[in-house]
């Protein structure tokens, strides 16, 4: 059990590694937040995808064969219901530790926001043969206007060919087959087009993201959707949550500077420090967590028997046999 302890000892500060670092990221991005060499060093070492590296999950295999033999010598000692609870303490870390390994090879996970009346193939997120389409979003409010719920209805077509219709809200995912589909967040979608350098740019982006003009000079387009944009006060804020009086505010950055900006109405186009820009429309989006992991029910199992192993270990002492002295495994 000491090589145990070592090995799970080791496992648990590799794993820690996993919550420090980004896992998935493209090369690059350690590159650009790490440094050159430590982020050419994280993608050698496999720490950008640490829980499938072929040296993480061989660390795991020796601790489960390690625990496997100890529990395996155990059995041969006939030991009593305190001894059997050890022995089911032990297989239990095997049985979590094997979902485990079969979350962090076949897990898969990603957010996506999708506007209203768009579709997503789902495919390159990691769920093949699987297309995601938003319907129709809408937030219900308490009296003072602060969200109560947000709903997404949308349609899922699968591999197999079937279309699955539902309304999912916080707590209530859209579930088929391992595969399970949460609403997280939703936001505005800003709709129109920029003229950049004689060139029509058209847009469909999110409140609060913006076009790149000249990387050079670090100049930046910024689209801030406003739902009731108070005419009077005229700040950059909105009265509430509904679209009363839909406004774009267009901002030119340059160097986080705001060397420019406008405010256009629904249909207008105005001239953005030599910019036009036209704000064409606008729309909900919705932020959906997906997600499919077939290692969690292993994992739940190995806590169950983690907590039958710890009654019969310590909860449940064994039966004093007469003419016999307690055994303690």
């Amino acid at each position: 059990m000491k090589l145990g302890l070592l090995l799970l000892l080791l496992l648990g500060v590799l794993a820690s590694l996993g919550s420090f670092l980004p896992q998935g990221q493209p090369a690059g991005f350690y590159r650009a937040y790490y440094g050159e060499l430590p982020g050419r060093l994280i993608v050698l070492l496999s720490l950008d995808h640490l829980y499938r590296s072929w040296w993480f999950i061989t660390v795991g295999a020796i601790l489960a064969v390690n625990i496997l033999t100890c529990s395996l010598r155990r059995v041969k000692k006939a030991p009593g219901r305190r001894g059997w609870g050890s022995i089911i303490l032990h297989l239990s870390i095997l049985v979590i530790l094997t979902g485990a390994v079969i979350s962090g090879v076949m897990g898969r996970h990603t957010y996506v926001e999708i506007g209203v009346g768009d579709s997503l193939d789902l495919a390159g997120r990691g769920f093949p043969g699987q297309v995601l389409t938003v319907k129709e979003f809408k937030i219900e409010y308490y009296e003072n206007l602060q969200p109560r719920q947000y709903i997404s209805s949308v349609s899922l077509k699968t591999a197999d060919g079937q279309e699955i219709e539902q309304d999912i809200w916080v707590n209530r995912p859209l579930k088929f087959k391992g595969l399970k589909i949460y609403q997280t967040s939703y936001g505005w979608l800003a709709r129109g087009q920029a003229v950049i350098d004689g060139k029509v740019v058209p847009f469909d982006l999110a409140s609060g993201r913006g076009l790149d003009i000249d990387l050079g000079k670090n100049l930046r387009l910024m689209f801030f959707f406003i739902p009731d944009f108070d005419e009077q006060g005229g700040r950059l804020h909105s009265r509430s949550p509904l679209p009363n009086n839909p406004r774009l505010a267009v901002v030119l950055f340059q160097d986080h500077q705001v060397t420019a900006r406008q405010v256009l109405a629904e249909k207008e186009t105005k001239v953005v420090d030599g910019y036009p820009v036209t704000f064409s429309g606008y729309r909900y989006y919705t932020g959906l967590e997906i997600k499919k992991d077939p290692g969690v029910g292993i994992i739940y199992t190995g806590f169950i028997l983690l907590l039958l192993g710890f009654v019969l270990r310590y909860l449940m002492p064994d039966k004093h046999v007469p003419g016999r002295a307690p055994h303690d495994s």
